[in-house]
């Protein structure tokens, strides 16, 4: 399986950073209020640059051309610019974009020029993996009401053990966007040529490893070493973690073997927080169906909630 390239809302992110780094003039695409059923929700990105690049979307293709639109219309006036796509009337699957997504959304573009301290706090916070929320009236004013819009920043995984099921699922992460460090003491199996790209790799055992990590805000944690005292260690420590999801790999005798070691208030503070087995009943076997199975609950519970 090839490492692929970074997608979801950090290729948007990391695209403007590059760019803004470079120079190059953009508009960053923001979903800023929507009504009904549509494609993104408050708080998409998406990036139109004055060259022409694309990267990202709100809609699944209709839109875009209004995206690009709208963009070079925020270029020319060097100033924030707004539009209301509204697919909700029949008229629109004849005369419109045909989405039939039955909704309304208000879409702004924010040129890297005029709009560059917003959008420069938008990158910043998106690469820093912090949320951001902005008042909508300053971040265009005239063309917003009051009320607040917050962005989530990419999310970011724990996986505690390189195992086979490590390079399929650090792949998948990797096309939507994920953020992730991954965690073995055996050096080895955290080779480049063998997980492919990560964006932290740490060689320690479970235990240290999440005390180095304590200041760092994870939104899951997976414990897939394959070896019993290191997951055994790795739970111990993520019961004092505040990681609101913990997944644990492999069967449910085994997870009952593990759980039977650990103390009472260890297992207390699991309690609510423990999935395991980790992921959802997909079907197929082998590492990259686990994988996906483990992406798929992820993005079900945690990401998507």
């Amino acid at each position: 399986m090839s490492s692929g390239s970074i997608g979801g809302q950090r290729a948007v992110v990391d695209t403007a950073n590059a760019m803004r780094a470079a120079g190059r003039a953009f508009a960053l695409i923001v979903v800023v209020r929507t009504e009904g059923s549509t494609y993104r929700k408050p708080g998409a990105l998406a990036l139109v640059g004055a060259d022409g690049v694309h990267v990202g979307v709100i809609s699944g293709g209709c839109l875009e051309s209004g995206v690009e639109l709208l963009a070079r219309d925020a270029f020319r006036a060097d100033a924030p610019k707004l539009a209301v796509f509204d697919t909700r009337s029949d008229d629109d699957l004849v005369f419109g974009s045909g989405s039939g997504c039955r909704g309304r959304m208000y879409v702004l573009a924010l040129p890297s020029g005029s709009s560059g301290r917003h959008v420069d706090a938008i990158i910043d916070a998106g690469r820093n993996r912090r949320p951001l929320t902005l008042a909508t009236d300053e971040l265009a004013p005239g063309l917003l009401a009051s009320g607040e819009l917050t962005i989530r920043p990419p999310p970011q995984v724990l996986m505690l053990g390189a195992g086979p099921e490590a390079r399929p699922l650090l792949d998948i992460a990797r096309t939507l966007g994920w953020y992730c460090c991954i965690v073995d003491h055996r050096e080895a199996l955290l080779a480049p040529g063998r997980i492919g790209p990560v964006d932290r790799r740490l060689s320690q055992r479970p235990a240290p490893a999440l005390r180095e990590l304590a200041a760092e805000h994870f939104d899951a944690a997976l414990v897939m070493t394959h070896v019993a005292d290191a997951d055994l260690e790795a739970l111990r420590a993520l019961a004092g973690a505040n990681i609101a999801y913990v997944g644990l790999l492999g069967p449910g005798g085994r997870r009952d073997e593990l759980l039977a070691r650990l103390s009472a208030p260890e297992r207390d503070a699991l309690n609510g927080r423990l999935h395991a087995p980790v992921g959802l009943p997909l079907g197929g076997e082998g590492p990259e169906a686990i994988a996906l199975s483990i992406a798929a609950e992820l993005q079900k519970l945690v990401i998507g909630a």
